[in-house]
């Protein structure tokens, strides 16, 4: 068994195939990537097939809109801090198994948070599900990097994120055909149960059992750390939406969490194994690829959840008439898939994921142009041009920053790079939810102010329960605020993603050398024209 894995680490630290040679011929990595898609897409669809449902869920179970965020956020925030350990846990007890339990488990939480009717122990489940979810993602990508050679890494990568892409696009969609079906809230859960099922028969049938490394080292600290200070800024971060940010217990927790999770990174910078690897970011093209990728996840996800009540309530479309609508960003994602692909061939990966962020910055400053009245047409285009961005950040960030990671230590790794991607998910949600309801609440506050107190404070807590009170004065002054305060949301994503552009186009200079830091190096087989041009 100690001989196995020596010639695994050997041939992993050769570039080659992480498998030994009797195992080769028996792997078809067309069937093993497809089962791998299954799996993440099921992931990826629980993270949004979601947002369409929300209205839904606000009638049917009364959730407030804190409660509304923490049914996205509960799945995000343990899906972010389970995925360090999950991707230790791959690499010490073998990829195959991990992936096969947690399927499994995420399967099964899934089907039974949609049969609650309790908005707490739907939160309860879905952190559940985001458990289940960590042990997911991190191995997928691993699997990726185990059992293709390098000269064909590059493509699978590019078809993980594609698949990955393009779930987050259709789950409004699906979601909202299943409820103009007439099926009741859950139901979009119960589909993504379903897929999880059959993902769970592809890994089972199709993803080879890859030896162990016996790398990396499961520590509890780390998990705990990463779970309290995400736990604890996004818990901040939220409540601001109800109580404001001179709220002692709105701001504390997140300064608390910033804390907590600087704490842990020096912590880990100083382990002879660290689960956080922070030692990648020396990397200016590591760094430049997963703040890329972070800001995204960060924006697309913010979006899908601001324009769901825009298109439900504002324009009262229904929910398919509302997932239709959001097509365009699955659409944005075909073309972008390929396209990235050609244009890092030709322009380099630094250019191509430039150029995606400066759409995506023009997408959310387009969003100032929409109104009551705008016709479908401008929407349409502006999530076209949205998803395209991101399409054109995702395979070559990705590829990028899976380069810069030993294949040995290939699930921690990747769980770093999906820690981070998933802090940006929820922290999207949080911060860009935060402050449109923040500023939709002050502005009511303002227009409302002869209003009685009962009508004024229901009226301020979302737009729905304002045009239910049906009072004249709170039903005028709801449209235009919640389009004040959704343009003043899109106009910070903008921000955010011009932040993300300077980083990209201005890499770090090498404190030894006074240069830019070159990126990671990879095997010759692996050196594409792109990594060269980034």
């Amino acid at each position: 068994m100690e001989e196995s894995q020596e010639r695994e680490r050997g041939r992993s630290r050769t570039g080659g195939f992480a498998m030994t040679e009797a195992r080769q011929t028996t792997v078809r990595p067309v069937l093993a990537l497809f089962a791998l898609t299954l799996t993440v897409s099921a992931v990826l669809l629980g993270s949004t097939i979601l947002n369409v449902a929300l209205p839904t869920m606000q009638d049917d179970l009364g959730a407030s809109n804190t409660e509304q965020q923490w049914f996205l956020n509960a799945y995000t925030l343990t899906f972010a801090g389970f995925l360090l350990v999950a991707g230790n846990a791959g690499d010490r007890f073998g990829l195959k198994r991990l992936l096969a339990w947690g399927t499994a488990a995420f399967a099964v939480t899934t089907a039974v948070a949609g049969f609650l009717d309790s908005p707490m122990a739907i939160i309860i489940l879905r952190a559940l599900m985001g458990v289940a979810a960590a042990t997911i993602m991190p191995t997928t990508l691993a699997v990726i990097l185990r059992i293709f050679p390098a000269e064909k890494r590059a493509r699978a990568i590019a078809s993980w994120a594609a698949a990955s892409g393009l779930s987050i696009s259709l789950g409004p969609l699906l979601g909202g055909a299943l409820l103009s079906a007439g099926m009741w809230w859950g139901s979009v859960l119960e589909i993504v149960a379903l897929l999880a099922l059959l993902g769970l028969a592809a890994t089972w049938a199709w993803i080879p059992a890859i030896p162990a490394s016996g790398a990396g080292e499961l520590r509890v600290m780390p998990v705990a750390g990463s779970l309290a200070g995400i736990g604890l800024l996004v818990f901040g971060v939220v409540h601001a939406t109800d109580d404001g940010w001179a709220y002692l217990g709105t701001w504390l927790p997140a300064v608390v969490g910033i804390v907590v999770l600087a704490g842990l990174a020096l912590a880990e910078a100083r382990h002879r194994e660290p689960l956080l690897d922070v030692g990648l970011f020396k990397h200016a093209s590591f760094t430049a690829a997963v703040v890329a990728l972070t800001v995204g996840s960060f924006v697309v996800f913010g979006y899908l959840y601001f324009t769901t009540f825009y298109l439900q309530i504002l324009r009262g479309y229904s929910p398919l008439q509302t997932g239709l609508l959001l097509i365009p960003l699955s659409v944005g994602l075909m073309v972008g898939a390929p396209l990235s692909r050609n244009a890092t061939e030709r322009f380099g990966a630094r250019a191509t994921i430039s150029a995606g962020i400066v759409l995506m910055t023009a997408a959310f400053a387009c969003v100032a142009g929409l109104g009551v009245h705008t016709g479908p047409g401008w929407f349409v285009a502006d999530a076209f041009a949205l998803q395209l961005g991101f399409a054109l950040v995702l395979a070559p960030a990705t590829t990028l920053a899976s380069a810069s990671v030993p294949i040995e230590r290939a699930g921690a790794g990747s769980a770093l790079l999906n820690t981070l991607r998933q802090l940006g998910s929820a922290l999207g949600v949080a911060v860009l939810g935060s402050i449109l309801w923040s500023r939709y609440a002050g502005m009511m506050h303002d227009r409302l102010s002869g209003a009685p107190a009962g009508v004024r404070r229901t009226a301020s807590e979302s737009l729905a329960s304002a045009l239910a009170t049906g009072d004249p004065a709170a039903v005028k002054a709801a449209g235009p605020a919640f389009l004040s305060a959704m343009h003043t949301t899109a106009l910070v994503a903008a921000g955010v993603c011009g932040i993300a552009l300077l980083v990209t186009l201005f890499p770090r200079p090498s404190r030894r050398s006074g240069t830019t830091a070159a990126p990671p190096r990879t095997p010759a087989r692996e050196r594409t024209h792109a990594d060269h041009r980034s």
